[in-house]
């Protein structure tokens, strides 16, 4: 039952992220969003990264902002630290919590459109900044 609502939240993360991506490439033609729907296109629903944390994220990104042009915004330029406290990814060590990076093939990203594999390899998971794997805790 869990990976049947994994499914359809990815879905749906990627109806939107197209939808979004779509129209901004019709209304602003010749920008970075058109090879990103492209890729997008192309790729499937397999560029959504299955974490639930991480799909509550792109979700927030792509529902909460009323513009398109403000969706994609903050799409492209969001750091995982200027998030909301609610959707924030946050790990504890020690006595101290930080908020998670996103790794994905050894390589570490602190922003929203990192969590998102345009090239078809969705496979990630949180990290600290030298790239150790952590467990996202709930605030």
């Amino acid at each position: 039952m869990k990976s049947v609502l994994r499914e359809n939240r990815q879905l749906d993360v990627y109806k939107a992220l197209v939808s979004v991506l779509g129209e901004y490439s019709d209304r602003f033609p010749a920008t970075a969003a058109d090879k990103l729907f492209d890729e997008a296109v192309s790729n499937g629903k397999k560029i959504v990264p299955k974490e639930t944390r991480a799909l509550r994220i792109l979700s927030a990104i792509l529902a909460n902002v009323t513009s398109i042009p403000a969706r994609v915004q903050e799409l492209l330029n969001i750091r995982f630290t200027d998030l909301a406290v609610d959707v924030r990814p946050m790990y504890r060590e020690t006595d101290k919590t930080y908020v998670a990076f996103w790794n994905r093939d050894g390589n570490v990203y602190d922003k929203v459109i990192d969590l998102v594999g345009f090239d078809g390899k969705s496979s990630g998971h949180w990290s600290d900044a030298s790239g150790k794997k952590v467990k996202i805790i709930s605030l």
